[in-house]
C-alpha cells in the first residue's frame, strides 16, 4: 500500500468562480490560479502523483503551460488517474480536507 498526501493553496479573488471538488458554488468569491483553481481536486492529483511516485501536479500540469489555462481540473484528474493506471496502480481510498476562510 502507498499513501500520498497533497495541498493546495489559492487565494480568494473577485471575478472568478469557485470550483471545489468539480462542483461550481455560484455567488461565492473564487479562487486565483491558472486553471479552474479547484484546490480540493488539485490536492488529490497531487497527493495520489505522490503516492505513485510520479512527480507532482505542477510537474505534469505546470501554471506556465498556456495548454492548461481555465483547465477543467476534473479533467486533470482524469488524465492522472490514467497515468496511475499505466504505471500499475488503482486508488484504494482518498481522504480530504478543505480549510477556506
Amino acid at each position: 500500500m502507498r499513501v500520498g498526501i497533497g495541498y493546495d493553496i489559492h487565494r480568494f479573488v473577485d471575478g472568478r468562480r469557485l470550483v471545489l471538488g468539480g462542483v461550481e458554488f455560484p455567488g461565492q468569491t473564487g479562487l486565483a490560479g491558472h486553471s479552474d483553481a479547484d484546490v480540493l481536486t488539485h490536492a488529490v492529483i497531487d497527493a495520489l502523483l505522490g503516492a505513485a511516485g510520479l512527480g507532482d501536479i505542477g510537474s505534469h500540469f505546470p501554471p506556465d503551460d498556456p495548454k492548461w489555462e481555465g483547465a477543467d481540473s476534473l479533467e486533470l484528474l482524469r488524465r492522472t488517474s490514467e497515468m496511475l493506471r499505466e504505471a500499475g496502480f488503482a486508488v484504494g481510498n482518498v481522504d480530504s480536507t478543505v480549510i477556506a476562510e
